[in-house]
């Protein structure tokens, strides 16, 4: 991972990723002048970097077209195409990718009227305008992940922490992210890394933003937070829900977990699972005690690495190729178009495809590898195919990878 440097000082970015709190001062000093930080990773033609400020920290983007310039592996690195998101036309689109940041719909209510808590309420506004279209919250995280460049690993390291995930989800957010009309920094909180020496900074910035979670009995005011799940537990009334950067409590009813557990499945059986990672979008109110209750929330099974996958076996693979540093990718399907949808895609040689079978046997699946198999021969595509009930994952043969320029 390169350095990168700002205010006079030059720090490994693995570092500033994890420990923001401690270099806010000195990045809101060079935000004013010169007024962007220098990322080393070409050691003889340093790239500018953008700083941008969120809620009461800050984080580095890459500056605007210019990330074909930084070395390969580099975070801000993005060739052209890149896996991710592209601008689009379309105004009716519930999460578009705008020049200066995601502008989301969402299928959730962040501000509620005469409402009772725990409700949804939509308003059915005349309008001659096109109406847009809503997200719901999986396909939000899946964008968050997507935009952040999470879906793709580099190869040249085996770990990636919490602290790059909640800089590279910042970063990919945009400069001027908008949720349901409104700034993205008021009503979504990245959880930070944690760290015992930051404390202070760390929890006065979190609870200046439950701050903003208010209810007075006819006006309920929400916020998203994304976070990685440790913990649902059992209450007297329900269900609490625990996210691992820190020990705050979110009630939720056993409907909800419950219909979170079949709708999240492959997620909600990984969680406490030491091999995967289980990240949670949890959209919160307070109650009329004060309490934060989770209202909806959607759950994304990770690699240790925070790559997303579909199963426990995904995430055996995705494991697998992170260790051994190969350079690859997660496709997501984020709409239609896309008659194949890989598993995973091998960066480091030519196009290779990597399908992990888990489900073998079922009518359906069958008929739908089959035709994902006919496809990939009619195209001349390579594939590694691994059986998961005929062969442990050792035994699976990866093709070499080209070396590295």
């Amino acid at each position: 991972m390169p350095d990168v440097s700002f205010s006079g000082e030059r720090v490994a970015l693995s570092e500033l990723q994890e420990r923001p709190a401690r270099y806010a001062r000195a990045l809101e000093r060079a935000k004013v002048t010169p007024g962007y930080a220098l990322c080393h990773c070409n050691h003889d033609r340093p790239r500018r970097l953008v700083i941008r400020r969120y809620g009461s920290m800050f984080h580095l983007a890459g500056w605007p077209d210019d990330g074909e310039h930084h070395a390969r592996g580099c975070d801000f690195r993005k060739d052209s195409g890149g896996g991710r998101p592209s601008p689009g036309s379309d105004a009716t689109a519930a999460i578009i990718n705008a020049q200066d940041g995601l502008n989301v719909h969402l299928d959730a209510a962040l501000f509620q009227r005469d409402a009772t808590p725990g409700t949804r309420k939509r308003t059915n506004a005349t309008s001659t305008r096109p109406t847009r279209r809503r997200a719901p919250l999986l396909a939000f995280l899946q964008t968050l992940w997507l935009s952040a460049g999470l879906t793709s690993w580099p190869g040249t390291s085996m770990a990636r922490g919490w602290g790059a995930v909640n800089a590279m989800l910042l970063a990919g957010l945009g400069a001027d992210a908008k949720i349901n009309g409104t700034p993205a920094d008021e009503v979504l909180h990245v959880m930070r890394r944690y760290e015992e020496s930051e404390r202070k900074a760390i929890n006065a910035e979190f609870d200046s933003f439950l701050a903003r979670i208010t209810n007075d009995g006819s006006v309920s005011r929400r916020a998203l937070i994304v976070g990685e799940l440790g913990e649902v537990a059992d209450t007297p009334y329900g269900k609490s829900i625990t996210l691992r950067q820190r020990r705050q409590k979110y009630f939720a009813t056993a409907e909800l977990t419950g219909h979170a557990a079949k709708a999240y499945a492959h997620a909600w059986r990984a969680i406490g699972d030491a091999s995967a990672r289980v990240i949670a979008l949890l959209l919160v109110e307070r109650t009329a005690k004060g309490h934060l209750r989770v209202v909806d929330l959607a759950a994304m099974l990770c690699s240790s690495t925070f790559l997303p996958c579909d199963s426990i076996h995904e995430v055996a693979m995705a494991n697998r190729l992170a260790v051994e540093r190969r350079a690859f990718e997660k496709p997501i399907r984020m709409a239609d178009g896309d008659d194949m949808l890989p598993d995973f895609v091998l960066l480091d040689r030519p196009t290779v495809h990597i399908e992990v079978y888990g489900m073998n046997g079922l009518a359906s699946y069958e008929r739908r590898k089959a035709q994902k198999q006919a496809l990939r021969t009619a195209r001349g595509i390579p594939a590694v195919e691994w059986n998961v009930d005929r062969e442990p994952l050792e035994r699976v043969a990866l093709p070499p990878a080209f070396a590295r320029t």
